[in-house]
């Protein structure tokens, strides 16, 4: 295992580290964990439920570096402190009371980075107390909120969504120089874009996580964070230790990424920014994910966003700027059909 500075925590990091958001049972969150460590990795980031985990864990607390998460900004309990605190108390009690890194959940907007201000405050006192040792922030998006909040001096982790699909983001250079330069630890997660580089229409595309997680290791990362389900997947993920250089080699699948990919929105934010400030990947991925029914989650997600679909003029440089030929005032005005509609 290649082992790298976290920034300025100064702490060593496991190239490859574990998300262990789809873990749901003991028995999986065990052979996960004993084969994750048994491979080297030390670096857990802790969106799971740490009641079950906990246990788990202890038996190699002393060869960890855990990330536990604050409520997410996009949770309807956000605002709500004494829930949030509740269950940031919860994680760290599982834990061994202490964690070392208190993370800022999914700050995607600049409205996000305003709310999140109290649980700033309560994670430096969680600090000044001992109880964890260093402050992060996780977001989905490159853009200059990101940016700023690292140029802001007030995080020593980033964790933000670094994928083959981003690859000619400008964005994403830019971040990774800031973040060198700030001497702010990168933890690069979602290096599979959640799977959607694997299939396309059903069809496997060729690409291996071994070439997702060469490209995403190539950049100023400290760690990624893949999120196996099961341990045969982690085990898929892990060959990249013992995977020859052709195996490695990315290129190819970057070239061939737009034929798999043609006309079929991958969120990798090439669209942005938006004239009327419509966050266009995340418009999107709602009124995708309605394929299977439109959830009341669903509706409150597209409810609590400062711009809606509706917003959109048709300008068309969107779709200028896109690299997969989607159609994106077509999906615009199918998140207008599907949210505000049913809203009424």
């Amino acid at each position: 295992m290649e082992y790298r500075k976290l920034g300025r925590t100064g702490l060593n990091v496991s190239a490859i580290g574990l998300g262990a958001e789809h873990l749901e049972t003991r028995e999986t969150m065990e052979d996960v964990l004993r084969t994750a460590v048994d491979a080297g990795v030390n670096y857990i980031d802790l969106i799971v439920d740490t009641r079950i985990f906990g246990p788990v864990v202890k038996p190699y607390r002393d060869k960890l570096i855990l990330a536990a998460h604050w409520m997410p900004s996009n949770h309807p309990l956000f605002q709500d402190t004494d829930a949030c605190q509740r269950d940031f108390e919860s994680a760290l009690a599982h834990m061994g009371d202490y964690v070392e890194l208190g993370m800022l959940t999914l700050i995607d907007t600049e409205e996000g980075w305003e709310k999140a201000q109290k649980p700033l405050e309560h994670l430096l006192r969680y600090k000044e107390q001992g109880r964890i040792g260093y402050i992060g922030m996780s977001s989905h998006f490159p853009d200059w909120t990101p940016v700023k909040i690292v140029n802001s001096g007030l995080i020593d982790v980033l964790m933000v969504q670094i994928n083959l699909i981003g690859h000619a983001s400008e964005k994403i250079s830019v971040l990774c120089q800031i973040c060198v330069a700030q001497d702010v630890g990168l933890v690069a997660m979602k290096p599979y874009a959640g799977g959607t580089l694997f299939f396309a229409e059903g069809k496997p595309t060729g690409i291996t996580p071994t070439q997702c997680l060469a490209y995403v290791l190539s950049l100023p990362v400290s760690t990624t964070v893949p999120g196996p389900k099961n341990v045969e997947e982690l085990r898929a993920t892990l060959h990249y230790l013992e995977a020859t250089d052709e195996e490695k080699e990315y290129p190819t699948a970057i070239a061939n990424m737009r034929h798999h990919f043609a006309g079929r929105c991958v969120w990798c934010n090439h669209c942005l920014p938006c004239p009327q400030s419509i966050h266009i990947g995340w418009m999107c991925w709602l009124a995708d994910r309605t394929q299977g029914g439109i959830t009341d989650e669903l509706m409150r997600y597209y409810s609590n966003l400062q711009v809606k679909a509706s917003e959109c003029t048709e300008c068309g440089v969107c779709m200028e700027r896109c690299p997969f030929e989607v159609d994106v005032i077509a999906k615009m005005r199918e998140a207008v059909e599907i949210f505000e509609a049913n809203a009424g």
